[in-house]
């Protein structure tokens, strides 16, 4: 129990069920976690990452239901912990051929994944999942940094280089102009990055451009290019928040968003039909003052329940 009153105050952990208790005509939002920083560590990064899931869980089902009771308790929404992809002894590798499996499974059961990382090398297999289910997609990447850094080697995968395998895949249902980073930093972000992106067609609305136009405006273009398929994958970075937010990250930034700002933005893109899967990646708990970004983690998931009620309410 996560309440102390679970009829009167029920928390999202009292209402989880198992996926053989999902409605019958339930959206079903599965939480899956990825607890590895493998990627991280390739990349430069400080580890701690692989703890994040069991620290978002323990944040996001603590939280209080008022956004989503009663679509839960219609039967119209329904919240399953699906447990972490098996990562212990395996290689990067290994990981990402189980967790794509995961998610092709939940994809293809009409189920829609949020994936708790572990570095942002997490999107690629969530990518990947994508791409075999053979529909057209969008991708929004709300981050601090571009993640277009090639491979190691020519064929190591790490947590900078989820987008460019996404953008120089062979054979992709990435939809042709349907890539928008949101939120990067200039002092984060190399031009030869910029150039990358520019060069394969993604929009790119710098932390500059995004508060130039007000953050309503900037999401609502975001939102332009990231719907246009129909299907839509929404990765969240948590160091696209200053620091002061979120001081347990991967790679901390000392600008960037506040809460309110990408709350907002989740929040829309749970109202959007064409919302399919979602991540949240780089909490590094090893590095969190009094859980702050777990937290913060835990209340940008909600933000997208709160909108994906929001859509079904609307019905």
């Amino acid at each position: 129990m996560y309440s102390r009153d679970p009829e009167h105050d029920p928390r999202v952990g009292d209402l989880l069920v198992p996926l053989q208790a999902v409605p019958a005509d339930a959206l079903t939002v599965v939480i899956v976690g990825v607890p590895q920083h493998i990627g991280v560590e390739r990349n430069g990064g400080r580890p701690g990452a692989a703890a994040a899931p069991a620290a978002i869980r323990e944040q996001l089902f603590k939280l209080a239901t008022s956004a989503v009771i009663d679509v839960v308790r219609d039967g119209r929404l329904a919240i399953v912990d699906a447990g972490d992809v098996h990562t212990e002894g395996k290689t990067l590798e290994q990981i990402h051929d189980e967790q794509e499996d995961v998610v092709y499974r939940h994809l293809a059961n009409g189920r829609l994944p949020i994936m708790l990382g572990g570095g942002h090398d997490t999107a690629w297999p969530t990518i990947r999942a994508l791409d075999r289910r053979g529909e057209l997609y969008g991708v929004a990447n709300i981050d601090a940094h571009a993640d277009v850094r090639p491979l190691i080697d020519g064929s190591r995968a790490h947590s900078g280089s989820p987008f460019y395998q996404m953008l120089t895949a062979t054979t992709s249902a990435l939809a042709p102009a349907a890539f928008v980073e949101f939120g990067l930093q200039h002092h984060a972000v190399a031009k030869a990055h910029l150039d990358f992106l520019s060069g394969h067609g993604a929009t790119v609305l710098m932390l500059d451009d995004v508060r130039r136009r007000g953050i309503a405006a900037a999401w609502d273009r975001a939102m332009a290019v990231l719907t246009s398929t129909g299907t839509s994958y929404v990765s969240l970075d948590m160091d696209a928040f200053a620091s002061a937010y979120a001081p347990g990250v991967s790679a901390p930034a000392a600008d960037g968003f506040a809460p309110h700002e990408l709350g907002y933005c989740l929040r829309q893109i749970g109202r959007n039909a064409t919302l399919t899967a979602m991540d949240v990646v780089e909490l590094n708990p090893a590095y969190d003052v009094d859980n702050r970004t777990a937290k913060l983690a835990a209340t940008m998931i909600m933000e997208v329940l709160a909108g994906i009620a929001d859509r079904l309410r609307s019905r």
